[in-house]
């Protein structure tokens, strides 16, 4: 179970840009809580643009788990398209991996799974884990407060849903940010994720928290942050350690 909930945080734990403020290069690193207990464990997230073309590579060493989530995908005028997806974890000795493979041309996505192949169509369109994220972070900034894409997990085409629910002040590494706090919309279930976006920080998420149940709290928090803007090459390094 900690497997899973570590992997759909450390999915949310990427951001994009809108308009005339496209990420040119990023590169972050975050703490874990696990019910409120520092963990060890190194998180790293970098973003690389290569004109309208994104690579995003996530990867956590840690002594419950390893994850390295890739992402390969177009962005133009606040729109993403996918092109590949693909994340290997291992815990306890158990592996699991999974790829996507996006093909515009037949509208299809190629799932690659641990039981086996499956195609599915993406007519009403689909996202990766990661390119959506880019797509949300553009329509935060537009002042949206509910937001819902269609999403690959485990061989299905998911809507996945969220509402801003407030404001609030977060301490990270690099200083403390008034965020918009994002909930997953579960319907009635007790399970409860969270997301913090810093505007100030060209919307960038700087914390999520999933409570699975009364034993299982996890916390991710933004610990060191450098990026630059296409339009305004600012490096934000001196913040860490703040």
């Amino acid at each position: 179970m900690l497997k899973k909930v570590l992997l759909s945080l450390f999915g949310l734990m990427v951001t994009g840009a809108a308009a005339a403020k496209d990420i040119d290069h990023l590169k972050a690193e975050f703490s874990v809580l696990l019910n409120g207990d520092p963990t060890r464990g190194v998180n790293t997230l970098t973003i690389d643009r290569n004109k309208n073309r994104y690579h995003v590579h996530f990867s956590l060493a840690h002594w419950l788990l390893d994850v390295e989530q890739k992402a390969s995908f177009n962005w133009q005028d606040c729109s993403a398209r996918p092109d590949t997806f693909s994340y290997k974890a291992k815990a306890l000795g158990i592996r699991r991996e999974e790829r996507l493979v996006f093909d515009p041309q037949t509208s299809m996505v190629l799932y690659q799974g641990r039981d086996g192949d499956k195609l599915l169509s993406t007519d009403g369109g689909a996202f990766d884990s990661v390119s959506f994220f880019f797509e949300a972070r553009c329509d935060l900034m537009a002042g949206k407060t509910t937001l819902s894409y269609p999403v690959v997990r485990d061989g299905e085409i998911k809507q996945t849903a969220f509402k801003v629910v407030g404001r609030e002040a977060v301490k990270t590494g690099v200083g403390t940010f008034d965020s918009l706090i994002v909930e997953r919309d579960r319907g009635n279930s007790k399970r409860k994720t969270r997301f913090w976006v810093a505007p100030e920080l060209d919307y960038q998420l700087v914390q999520i928290s999933h409570e699975e149940n009364r034993q299982l709290a996890v916390t991710v928090t933004l610990d060191k942050l450098s990026y630059t803007l296409r339009d305004q090459p600012t490096t934000l390094a001196e913040h860490q350690g703040q």
